[in-house]
């Protein structure tokens, strides 16, 4: 890219400065201090250099690419230094908080899929029931670590809560997503029965799953809830394979719910799946931390009771 091209894109915070040394340019630039360029081509770029500068002043301040500092065409880019038969050069590209800005977007188009309603975004940490806080502290400790914590392309296990019905599994799995939506992580969350008949149903219809698997298998948190709830077949396990797998090996982080303790999940399945659910298993524990919540069902313990 020219030089001329790269002063169009750049923000204009460094003009009218008086000529700085080589010196002072590879002292203010670490990248260029890591070139071998010459100090004639280190002076030739100061124009370049000194709007690398003002560059990185307003990416080392930045907020995610909906508060981005830049201007037009320069919103979202990141200008690296290079070196090219002598002469510095940058090479261009998207950052990593418009990267993240486009996962949120292509998550929102699979809303459907959550079901997530109005309830389940005011399920927080804060009204988390007390009394399974005080039960389960290094569980809490965890999750609410993870969702105030958590950068995409950090490596952190998932985490996988197992126990009774009405404890507060989803509840915690809830607040860990509207921390992470707050933060702007990109994330997306799906119950596993609806997730496999909406896969279904668009396989009736002759529409494409690859993009909705893709997402799954991609994007940087994704939630499960209900694992080994839904009706297990050799569709829907090499479905679910297909995901975990992919996430595993690129070590993104699940997150799951379930009745089952990861061991059991879909053991009465027949024998001849056991070659899918096996390293399905084994997969999900590798990447996860494993938590148990039990407890009082607060379902029942807050049934509306009629006196007649």
């Amino acid at each position: 890219m020219s030089f001329e091209r790269v002063a169009e894109l750049l923000p204009k915070v460094v003009r009218n400065r008086p000529s700085r040394s080589p010196e002072e340019l590879r002292r203010l630039l670490p990248a260029l201090a890591e070139l071998a360029a010459t100090d004639e081509a280190v002076l030739r770029a100061e124009p370049l250099l000194l709007e690398l500068l003002g560059q990185e002043q307003i990416c080392g301040a930045c907020r995610g690419y909906d508060r981005c500092g830049k201007m037009g065409d320069a919103r979202g880019m990141y200008h690296r230094l290079a070196l090219y038969n002598g002469e510095l050069t940058v090479e261009t590209g998207y950052c990593q908080p418009y990267r993240d800005h486009l996962t949120v977007q292509r998550a929102a188009k699979y809303d459907s899929y959550s079901l997530r309603t109005q309830y389940d975004r005011q399920l927080t940490f804060a009204n988390f029931p007390e009394q399974q806080k005080i039960r389960k502290p290094k569980l809490y400790s965890v999750a609410y670590a993870f969702a105030t914590q958590f950068t995409p392309g950090d490596q952190m296990k998932g985490l996988y809560i197992f126990g009774p019905a009405g404890v507060g599994k989803t509840h915690l799995l809830h607040a860990m997503l509207n921390r992470l939506e707050e933060r702007r992580v990109p994330c997306v969350f799906v119950r596993a029965d609806s997730l496999f008949d909406r896969l279904r149903s668009m396989i009736g219809e002759n529409r494409d799953i690859e993009p909705a698997l893709n997402l799954f298998s991609t994007v940087s948190v994704l939630a499960i809830d209900e694992i080994g709830q839904e009706r297990p077949n050799e569709f829907t396990l090499e479905k679910l394979f297909r995901i975990v797998n992919q996430r595993f090996a690129a070590k993104l982080p699940t997150l799951y719910a379930s009745n089952f303790a990861p061991p059991d999940l879909y053991g009465r399945m027949h024998s001849d799946m056991l070659a899918l659910t096996d390293p399905l298993k084994s997969r999900i524990i590798g990447s996860s931390r494993v938590a148990y919540l039990d407890g009082d069902d607060y379902r029942i313990t807050h049934m509306e009771l009629l006196d007649d």
